[in-house]
């Protein structure tokens, strides 16, 4: 502290003496820790005037002490600003998500809808998840809407099921009449490529039984077995092989 200088600054010389008398004569010295010192070594300060000096001196670094925290919170205080407004701006995203899941009836119909747009979603699994959401909400706000949403995919998965049987029995009545019209010899020469597409030909021996004729890689059924489309009459019909399995039927020799 400065008052400590009372005691340890040297005694000034004689010149420097005169110089101190004259300025605190004239008033023109500032205070300062040596010029104290003169003095106090003058036997112009009291205990009293002493016990002030270093009050004051307690207070100016106190003073000095405060101005510079003052200057570093001035400094720190845009951080500071820019963290609350992070902390605040963090605050309300936690609250947005705290919010879903105070209304997860929301989450899941939005869920629901997500799966019902979705082509890979299978119409199966569309319908277990609208009747777990309108088993799960009751009280939803969507509950009208997501019971629809299940009507109409029970309807569709339904139809879905019923033009797949249809069809399914569409092709074996087809398949029926290709049969009975083979066995009745009543078909075109493209209906017998199809028919006999890809036989084994222990197939081909079941349904048109054994050749009049057969070759390596050829079975000859002679007879009307079918019409010529460019004659007109009837004709046999030659069942080729690619090793074991039919690939192919053409016109035979004409009916005798």
């Amino acid at each position: 502290m400065a008052a400590a200088g009372f005691f340890l600054t040297p005694l000034p010389s004689q010149a420097a003496s005169e110089s101190t008398n004259q300025a605190l004569t004239t008033g023109t010295a500032q205070l300062s820790p040596e010029r104290l010192d003169v003095l106090d070594r003058r036997g112009y300060f009291t205990p009293a005037f002493k016990l002030v000096v270093h009050e004051l001196v307690n207070v100016q670094q106190m003073l000095q002490l405060t101005q510079k925290e003052n200057k570093q919170l001035r400094e720190s205080l845009p951080d500071l600003q820019t963290q609350a407004t992070a902390g605040e701006e963090k605050v309300a995203s936690l609250r947005q998500e705290l919010a879903k899941y105070d209304h997860p009836e929301e989450l899941d119909f939005v869920a629901l809808q997500d799966e019902i747009k979705n082509a890979k979603t299978k119409p199966t699994e569309q319908i277990t998840l609208a009747q777990a959401y309108v088993w799960s909400y009751p009280t939803s706000p969507h509950q009208t809407e997501a019971l629809q949403l299940l009507q109409q995919l029970q309807k569709n998965l339904a139809d879905q099921q019923q033009s797949e049987k249809d069809a399914a029995a569409a092709r074996v009545a087809a398949r029926a009449n290709l049969l009975q019209r083979a066995q009745a010899k009543d078909l075109k020469l493209s209906e017998w490529n199809d028919f006999l597409r890809d036989m084994s030909q222990e197939e081909v021996l079941k349904y048109l039984g054994r050749p009049q004729t057969y070759g390596q890689d050829y079975w000859l059924y002679t007879g009307a077995w079918t019409t010529d489309p460019y004659t007109g009459q009837k004709v046999g019909i030659e069942v080729s092989f690619n090793g074991t399995r039919v690939n192919g039927v053409s016109v035979g020799p004409a009916a005798p």
